[in-house]
């Protein structure tokens, strides 16, 4: 397993510092089966564990269970059979210990950048005061400083993006969970976004949980790709990424490692369709 950088926290945003147990297990799917019936399994006695502060990312062919992953760790999905936890607790529903994004938005068109950032709070009890001051920090971490006052359609695709990272990180989950973020901007927007993840990744504790089809984002992106087959209804290759730091830096796009780690996910993934 890599180990993952220290962070600090920034702002008011304490909770973002790293515990002393940092390379400790967060997430644990023990033995999981899911299906729409038992006859028709997705995941199949799948075992995966995730790190405190690591960049995981699932990749793998149309219906092999990257999705379902996320959702059964997110807690919108129940397994068929073993055991999903956090922190060593079952995960019976939702929390906003575990923030999701997803490849649509979902901003609420009649409220602001910041208000829609500051929804994220709802089931949370903090003060007025608190409330801002979280506002206002990850708006800075996330490049929408000037754009608080805006609505959505006011901004581009990957802007929105922005707004809806920020609304899942304000919240200051254990884990983000991202659901191909990513995939319906354009490559530049794209490129740019991923670098911003990065950034913000080093700057914040807890883990990311990635699901792309990409093998070039996974590559960038990651500490770590596991990559399934829907065959086996399980992991078919879980592989560690060293790239050199700083990660976000563009010329990691060109380097003799990232083409490495290219070509032989791509070999993986080929082998496996």
């Amino acid at each position: 397993m890599s180990q993952s950088p220290v962070r600090s926290s920034i702002g008011s945003l304490d909770h973002y510092s790293q515990p002393e147990d940092s390379l400790a297990e967060i997430i644990s799917l023990d033995n999981v089966s899911f299906g729409y019936s038992r006859k028709r399994l997705v995941l199949q006695d799948l075992d995966l564990k995730i790190q405190r502060g690591e960049f995981l990312t699932l990749l793998g062919p149309s219906g092999c269970g990257k999705s379902t992953i996320l959702n059964l760790i997110a807690g919108f999905y129940k397994p068929l059979l073993g055991a999903v936890t956090h922190g060593g607790e079952e995960i019976k529903g939702p929390s906003a210990r575990r923030g999701v994004v997803f490849q649509s938005n979902a901003l609420f068109d009649w409220m602001t950048v910041e208000q829609n950032i500051g929804f994220g709070f709802r089931f949370q009890s903090i003060s007025k005061y608190e409330k801002q001051k979280r506002v206002e920090t990850i708006i800075g971490l996330v490049g929408l400083r000037g754009n608080e006052r805006k609505y959505p359609y006011q901004l581009s695709g990957g802007m929105r993006q922005r707004v809806a990272v920020a609304r899942s990180m304000v919240v200051q989950p254990e884990i983000l969970l991202m659901d191909e973020p990513f995939a319906a901007v354009d490559v530049q927007t794209r490129e740019g976004l991923q670098e911003e993840l990065l950034k913000l990744h080093e700057q914040v504790a807890g883990a990311i949980l990635f699901v792309t089809h990409s093998i070039e984002e996974a590559v960038f992106l990651s500490d770590r790709i596991v990559i399934l087959d829907r065959n086996l209804g399980g992991i078919a290759h879980d592989i560690e990424i060293h790239l050199p730091g700083p990660r976000y830096t563009a010329m990691n796009r060109v380097s003799d490692e990232f083409n490495q780690y290219r070509t032989d996910l791509y070999l993986k993934m080929k082998a496996i369709e």
